[in-house]
């Protein structure tokens, strides 16, 4: 029996544009697969680039090697030092996780191999410096402190993700929390220049800054999708406190206790302040709002530590190529730790620079002449009145390690941008993408803008 052509055509033609759209849907899923994975293997790489160098400094400084081995194992260790050596390699182990691209089995355990192989370098290498000492505990400990980051990532990304909305799932990947992780080597060196002085104080408006931006991620992705409640925030701004603070606030028990106290109320506040607009004016962006919020801390936290001790003014300006133009006699521990406080203030600085810019969708090449312009006038400004400083004077290679370091911050953000933006392809599907959202292409729809992630 024949069966006519004009009933046949539509089910046959029916059948095979099925099959094309299915075959290009396929075609689609792994292109956005392949796609996030290779953003998360070039983020892991220069963030963990710049923690490990971080780490590397504190660990080793002042960087006077011997030829030979000054001593051998110690085993002296005090409870401080056990905390501090795990602390130090939590980060780690977390941001590995972080950076790794999804399903990737063996993530848990390379990162605890990572803290291993880094520490055990740390420790062969003091063996040859006098002022440093070498344990096979402080091995153990730091491994440990990758292992729980490790860990910790798995517990945090399971709850954020199973059952989530597509949003809520990516709160450990948004650009803005970027920022919360730039902060914590950061902090170690505002604790470690400090060397238990009153300046070590300039640790409160940092934790007050961190804390605020994990609230404001809370209040707008998390307790609307029911993901973490308060007592998690509180776990999570006043653990991240502590890890920020305990490494470079030993000797300051008090100060360690007053940053993790402000670090949970001001998260709190925040989620509050968050949820509150959130209720009141429906799906909005909440990136910039937050951060407008938050950049007088930055700037008064930059001004502060870049000319502290404030009563240090001469009379005598002072200019050169060196570090510290102003110094007279060898550089100490301090002073390196201070210099390294510095550079890195401007990576977090390049970072927010570039994130105040990201609702538009230019590449970094076009970016990073904004962010050398803003991070350029803030070093020179900053260099002319350090000229006045007695202990530091204008440095033209500060000026050039901070502009550089700027920079650095603002590749970090277009990184974390772009790995966040093919994850969102990835699991939303391409004509999900946030792009429609940049001010050359019109507003987005608020349901759209509301779920952006990549701001």
């Amino acid at each position: 029996m024949s069966i006519p052509i004009s009933s046949a055509t539509p089910a046959l033609t029916s059948t095979v544009t099925g099959s094309q759209r299915a075959g290009s849907a396929g075609r689609e899923e792994r292109h956005w697969s392949r796609a996030a994975d290779a953003t998360a293997e070039r983020l892991g790489m220069a963030t963990l680039a710049y923690v490990v160098a971080t780490t590397l400094v504190i660990t080793m400084a002042p960087f006077r090697f011997s030829t030979r081995p000054l001593h051998g194992l110690s085993t002296e260790w005090t409870p401080f030092d056990l905390v501090m050596n795990v602390a130090m390699f939590v980060p780690l182990g977390f941001l590995f996780r972080v950076t790794r691209p999804r399903g990737a089995s063996s993530a848990w355990w390379l990162a605890i191999v990572l803290g291993a192989l880094l520490s055990t370098t740390i420790e062969s290498a003091q063996l040859f410096e006098a002022t440093r000492y070498s344990s096979l505990l402080d091995i153990l400990t730091n491994t440990a402190g990758a292992a729980i980051g490790s860990v910790l990532f798995t517990r945090l990304s399971h709850r954020l993700r199973v059952g989530a909305s597509a949003v809520s799932a990516l709160a450990l990947e948004l650009p803005l929390m970027g920022v919360v992780y730039l902060l914590v080597p950061l902090l170690w060196l505002t604790g470690l220049a400090s060397s238990g002085s009153e300046r070590a104080w300039l640790l409160l408006p940092m934790t007050v800054f961190g804390g605020a931006i994990i609230g404001a991620v809370h209040g707008a992705y998390l307790e609307p999708a029911q993901r973490v409640g308060v007592f998690g925030l509180i776990a999570a701004s006043g653990g991240w406190a502590a890890i920020a603070s305990i490494p470079g606030g030993r000797g300051e028990p008090l100060v360690i206790a007053a940053g993790i106290a402000v670090a949970i109320g001001s998260a709190l506040l925040r989620s509050a302040a968050t949820t509150r607009a959130r209720l009141r004016l429906g799906p909005h962006r909440f990136e910039l709002p937050t951060l407008r919020w938050v950049m007088p801390l930055f700037a008064l936290y930059l001004a502060l530590s870049a000319l502290w001790p404030l009563d240090g003014a001469s009379g005598m300006w002072r200019a050169g190529l060196e570090l510290f133009p102003a110094l007279h006699g060898e550089l100490s521990q301090r002073m390196v730790f201070q210099a390294l406080e510095y550079i890195s203030t401007f990576t977090v600085a390049g970072y927010l620079i570039a994130e105040f810019h990201g609702r538009t969708n230019d590449g970094y090449r076009v970016m990073v002449g904004r962010v050398m312009c803003w991070g350029g006038g803030i070093a020179v400004m900053l260099e002319l009145a350090r000229g006045w400083h007695a202990q530091f004077g204008a440095s033209v290679l500060m000026g050039a390690l901070a502009i550089s370091a700027s920079v650095f911050g603002g590749w970090l953000y277009h990184l974390q941008r772009d790995h966040v933006r093919a994850l969102w392809a990835r699991d939303r599907g391409p004509n999900a993408v946030y792009l429609g959202s940049s001010p050359s292409s019109g507003a987005a729809s608020p349901s759209l803008a509301s779920s952006d992630p990549s701001a």
